[in-house]
Protein backbone atom coordinates (compact mmCIF):
# COMPACT_ATOMS: atom_id res chain seq x y z
CA UNK A 1 0.00 0.00 0.00
CA UNK A 2 0.66 3.33 -0.95
CA UNK A 3 1.44 5.88 2.09
CA UNK A 4 -1.42 8.11 2.74
CA UNK A 5 -2.38 11.45 4.82
CA UNK A 6 -5.38 12.42 5.95
CA UNK A 7 -7.05 9.44 3.80
CA UNK A 8 -5.44 10.77 0.53
CA UNK A 9 -2.64 9.38 -1.12
CA UNK A 10 0.61 10.98 -1.14
CA UNK A 11 0.96 11.49 -4.66
CA UNK A 12 -2.62 13.28 -5.51
CA UNK A 13 -1.57 15.70 -2.68
CA UNK A 14 1.30 15.83 -4.84
CA UNK A 15 -1.09 17.02 -7.40
CA UNK A 16 -3.24 19.73 -5.71
CA UNK A 17 0.16 21.35 -3.94
CA UNK A 18 1.88 21.73 -7.79
CA UNK A 19 -1.48 22.90 -8.97
CA UNK A 20 -2.31 25.30 -6.73
CA UNK A 21 1.46 26.61 -5.85
CA UNK A 22 3.23 26.51 -9.03
CA UNK A 23 2.02 28.97 -11.68
CA UNK A 24 1.20 28.18 -15.14
CA UNK A 25 3.61 28.85 -18.08
CA UNK A 26 0.62 31.06 -18.83
CA UNK A 27 0.63 33.42 -15.47
CA UNK A 28 4.77 33.71 -15.73
CA UNK A 29 6.53 36.71 -16.89
CA UNK A 30 8.15 34.80 -19.61
CA UNK A 31 4.94 33.93 -21.22
CA UNK A 32 2.82 37.07 -19.87
CA UNK A 33 3.18 39.13 -22.98
CA UNK A 34 2.33 36.55 -25.63
CA UNK A 35 -0.70 35.38 -23.56
CA UNK A 36 -2.43 38.53 -23.93
CA UNK A 37 -1.68 39.10 -27.01
CA UNK A 38 -2.98 35.83 -28.00
CA UNK A 39 -6.28 36.10 -26.20
CA UNK A 40 -6.54 39.52 -27.82
CA UNK A 41 -6.05 38.16 -31.23
CA UNK A 42 -8.39 34.61 -31.09
CA UNK A 43 -11.00 37.60 -29.53
CA UNK A 44 -10.99 39.89 -32.42
CA UNK A 45 -10.55 37.09 -35.40
CA UNK A 46 -13.13 34.44 -33.73
CA UNK A 47 -15.49 36.08 -31.40
CA UNK A 48 -13.98 33.52 -28.62
CA UNK A 49 -12.60 33.80 -25.09
CA UNK A 50 -9.83 31.45 -24.42
CA UNK A 51 -7.46 30.27 -22.13
CA UNK A 52 -4.11 30.90 -22.89
CA UNK A 53 -2.76 28.43 -20.12
CA UNK A 54 -5.16 25.57 -21.55
CA UNK A 55 -3.18 25.73 -24.94
CA UNK A 56 0.09 26.83 -24.84
CA UNK A 57 1.23 23.26 -24.14
CA UNK A 58 -0.61 21.91 -27.08
CA UNK A 59 2.33 23.38 -29.03
CA UNK A 60 4.57 19.83 -28.74
CA UNK A 61 0.99 17.85 -29.48
CA UNK A 62 0.12 19.82 -33.17
CA UNK A 63 0.85 17.79 -36.77
CA UNK A 64 3.49 19.75 -37.66
CA UNK A 65 6.86 19.44 -37.98
CA UNK A 66 9.04 19.41 -35.29
CA UNK A 67 11.61 22.22 -36.19
CA UNK A 68 8.37 24.81 -36.52
CA UNK A 69 7.47 23.79 -32.75
CA UNK A 70 10.50 24.76 -31.21
CA UNK A 71 10.63 28.37 -33.59
CA UNK A 72 7.19 28.52 -32.48
CA UNK A 73 7.62 27.76 -28.56
CA UNK A 74 10.75 30.18 -28.52
CA UNK A 75 8.36 32.92 -29.71
CA UNK A 76 6.21 32.52 -26.99
CA UNK A 77 8.18 32.85 -24.45
CA UNK A 78 10.40 35.81 -26.41
CA UNK A 79 13.27 34.19 -27.11
CA UNK A 80 13.54 33.81 -30.79
CA UNK A 81 16.79 35.38 -31.95
CA UNK A 82 15.45 37.53 -34.69
CA UNK A 83 14.85 41.25 -34.91
CA UNK A 84 16.76 43.17 -32.04
CA UNK A 85 17.77 39.86 -30.58
CA UNK A 86 19.85 39.00 -33.57
CA UNK A 87 23.45 39.20 -33.51
CA UNK A 88 25.02 37.24 -36.82
CA UNK A 89 26.63 34.01 -37.00
CA UNK A 90 30.17 33.88 -35.48
CA UNK A 91 32.24 35.51 -38.15
CA UNK A 92 29.96 38.17 -38.90
CA UNK A 93 27.02 40.05 -38.47
CA UNK A 94 23.63 39.69 -40.95
CA UNK A 95 21.49 43.29 -41.26
CA UNK A 96 18.73 41.03 -42.86
CA UNK A 97 18.38 39.02 -39.72
CA UNK A 98 17.91 42.70 -37.83
CA UNK A 99 15.87 44.15 -40.42
CA UNK A 100 13.93 43.31 -43.52
CA UNK A 101 14.42 44.45 -46.74
CA UNK A 102 11.50 46.63 -46.72
CA UNK A 103 13.21 48.44 -43.67
CA UNK A 104 10.62 46.65 -40.62
CA UNK A 105 12.34 44.99 -38.07
CA UNK A 106 12.45 41.29 -38.64
CA UNK A 107 9.81 39.19 -36.75
CA UNK A 108 8.26 36.01 -37.03
CA UNK A 109 4.92 37.64 -37.82
CA UNK A 110 6.54 39.26 -40.85
CA UNK A 111 7.98 36.77 -42.38
CA UNK A 112 5.30 34.45 -42.47
CA UNK A 113 2.55 37.05 -44.14
CA UNK A 114 5.42 38.67 -46.07
CA UNK A 115 5.84 42.42 -47.50
CA UNK A 116 6.71 44.71 -50.23
CA UNK A 117 9.68 42.98 -51.02
CA UNK A 118 8.23 38.93 -50.99
CA UNK A 119 5.10 38.82 -52.43
CA UNK A 120 3.99 35.45 -51.13
CA UNK A 121 0.81 35.14 -53.20
CA UNK A 122 1.87 32.45 -55.41
CA UNK A 123 3.19 30.12 -52.34
CA UNK A 124 -0.42 31.72 -49.99
CA UNK A 125 -2.38 30.48 -53.36
CA UNK A 126 -0.64 27.06 -53.07
CA UNK A 127 -1.47 26.77 -49.69
CA UNK A 128 -5.10 27.59 -49.96
CA UNK A 129 -5.39 25.29 -52.60
CA UNK A 130 -3.66 22.36 -50.59
CA UNK A 131 -6.22 22.98 -47.94
CA UNK A 132 -9.53 22.69 -50.39
CA UNK A 133 -8.59 19.50 -51.28
CA UNK A 134 -8.94 18.43 -47.95
CA UNK A 135 -11.94 20.24 -46.40
CA UNK A 136 -15.22 21.64 -48.61
CA UNK A 137 -15.50 25.02 -49.50
CA UNK A 138 -16.43 27.05 -46.57
CA UNK A 139 -16.56 30.97 -45.25
CA UNK A 140 -15.71 29.69 -41.55
CA UNK A 141 -12.58 31.64 -40.93
CA UNK A 142 -10.38 28.67 -39.29
CA UNK A 143 -10.49 27.08 -42.66
CA UNK A 144 -8.73 30.52 -44.21
CA UNK A 145 -5.44 31.20 -43.08
CA UNK A 146 -4.67 34.06 -44.96
CA UNK A 147 -7.45 35.86 -42.66
CA UNK A 148 -5.51 34.67 -39.65
CA UNK A 149 -3.87 38.73 -38.56
CA UNK A 150 -0.28 39.38 -38.35
CA UNK A 151 0.87 36.39 -36.30
CA UNK A 152 -1.03 33.91 -38.17
CA UNK A 153 -0.22 30.42 -36.33
CA UNK A 154 -1.94 31.93 -33.58
CA UNK A 155 -5.18 29.81 -33.97
CA UNK A 156 -3.05 26.05 -34.42
CA UNK A 157 -2.75 26.41 -31.24
CA UNK A 158 -6.48 26.08 -30.27
CA UNK A 159 -8.02 25.13 -33.89
CA UNK A 160 -10.27 22.70 -31.82
CA UNK A 161 -11.39 25.36 -29.29
CA UNK A 162 -12.15 27.51 -31.64
CA UNK A 163 -14.21 25.70 -33.90
CA UNK A 164 -16.55 24.29 -31.14
CA UNK A 165 -17.07 27.75 -30.03
CA UNK A 166 -17.48 30.16 -32.63
CA UNK A 167 -19.30 27.56 -35.13
CA UNK A 168 -22.70 29.22 -34.97
CA UNK A 169 -25.50 27.08 -33.78
CA UNK A 170 -27.50 25.55 -36.93
CA UNK A 171 -29.56 22.48 -37.94
CA UNK A 172 -26.30 19.67 -38.98
CA UNK A 173 -23.79 22.01 -36.79
CA UNK A 174 -22.67 18.31 -35.22
CA UNK A 175 -22.02 17.00 -38.57
CA UNK A 176 -19.74 19.69 -39.56
CA UNK A 177 -18.13 19.97 -36.31
CA UNK A 178 -17.22 16.00 -36.92
CA UNK A 179 -15.78 17.14 -40.04
CA UNK A 180 -13.93 19.77 -38.72
CA UNK A 181 -12.47 17.05 -36.28
CA UNK A 182 -11.91 14.44 -38.95
CA UNK A 183 -9.67 16.55 -41.36
CA UNK A 184 -7.96 19.09 -38.42
CA UNK A 185 -4.89 17.08 -38.05
CA UNK A 186 -4.36 17.21 -41.75
CA UNK A 187 -4.68 20.94 -41.91
CA UNK A 188 -2.53 21.47 -38.84
CA UNK A 189 0.32 19.18 -41.08
CA UNK A 190 -0.54 21.72 -44.52
CA UNK A 191 -0.68 24.84 -43.01
CA UNK A 192 1.94 24.14 -40.51
CA UNK A 193 4.74 23.04 -43.53
CA UNK A 194 3.67 26.05 -45.47
CA UNK A 195 4.93 28.00 -42.44
CA UNK A 196 8.29 25.85 -41.69
CA UNK A 197 9.39 26.04 -45.62
CA UNK A 198 8.90 29.78 -45.63
CA UNK A 199 11.13 30.41 -42.83
CA UNK A 200 13.64 28.27 -42.95
CA UNK A 201 13.85 30.09 -46.76
CA UNK A 202 14.50 33.32 -44.91
CA UNK A 203 16.88 31.83 -42.45
CA UNK A 204 18.67 30.11 -45.59
CA UNK A 205 18.71 33.85 -47.08
CA UNK A 206 19.94 35.67 -43.89
CA UNK A 207 22.80 33.01 -43.60
CA UNK A 208 23.66 32.34 -47.48
CA UNK A 209 25.26 34.93 -49.24
CA UNK A 210 24.57 33.53 -52.39
CA UNK A 211 20.41 32.38 -51.73
CA UNK A 212 17.91 34.72 -52.25
CA UNK A 213 14.53 33.85 -51.45
CA UNK A 214 11.84 34.83 -54.72
CA UNK A 215 8.82 33.23 -53.73
CA UNK A 216 7.13 32.80 -57.30
CA UNK A 217 10.30 30.14 -58.10
CA UNK A 218 9.75 28.54 -54.71
CA UNK A 219 5.95 27.64 -55.64
CA UNK A 220 6.31 24.65 -57.01
CA UNK A 221 8.72 23.08 -54.41
CA UNK A 222 5.91 24.32 -51.89
CA UNK A 223 3.62 22.15 -53.69
CA UNK A 224 5.52 19.08 -53.62
CA UNK A 225 6.10 19.89 -49.94
CA UNK A 226 2.23 20.41 -49.31
CA UNK A 227 1.28 17.31 -50.94
CA UNK A 228 3.78 15.03 -48.73
CA UNK A 229 1.36 12.46 -46.86
CA UNK A 230 1.33 12.77 -42.86
CA UNK A 231 3.46 9.97 -41.28
CA UNK A 232 1.20 10.23 -38.33
CA UNK A 233 -2.49 10.37 -40.47
CA UNK A 234 -0.96 7.69 -42.60
CA UNK A 235 -0.06 5.36 -39.50
CA UNK A 236 -4.39 5.81 -38.48
CA UNK A 237 -5.54 5.54 -42.16
CA UNK A 238 -3.91 1.99 -42.71
CA UNK A 239 -5.02 0.70 -39.47
CA UNK A 240 -6.88 -2.45 -39.52
CA UNK A 241 -10.78 -1.70 -39.00
CA UNK A 242 -10.38 2.13 -40.71
CA UNK A 243 -13.27 2.70 -43.09
CA UNK A 244 -13.02 4.49 -46.79
CA UNK A 245 -15.58 7.09 -44.68
CA UNK A 246 -12.89 7.67 -42.07
CA UNK A 247 -10.18 8.06 -44.77
CA UNK A 248 -12.01 10.22 -46.61
CA UNK A 249 -13.74 12.98 -44.23
CA UNK A 250 -15.08 14.90 -47.82
CA UNK A 251 -17.26 12.03 -48.38
CA UNK A 252 -19.31 12.06 -45.32
CA UNK A 253 -19.79 16.45 -45.68
CA UNK A 254 -21.57 18.33 -48.14
CA UNK A 255 -21.58 22.01 -49.15
CA UNK A 256 -25.21 22.17 -47.82
CA UNK A 257 -24.25 20.85 -44.31
CA UNK A 258 -22.08 24.08 -43.88
CA UNK A 259 -24.97 26.39 -44.48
Amino acid sequence: MAPVLCHQPLDYLTKLVVRNRVPAPAGTNKFGRFSDRWTVMIGTLFGVVLDPGKHIGNIWHLTVPEGLKEVLWKEMNNTLVLGAKYFGTKYEKSDMGRACLCGQVMSLGHILIGCSKYDLQPLLTTLLDALKAVSPASAFRTLHPDEWGSSPWYPLLALHAIEELALPIFKGRKKVLKALKETRQKREWIVGNYYWMIWKWHMKEIHDDVFRFLPYSCATIMKTVLQQPCPILDKKATAPGTSQVERDPRARLTDHAYG
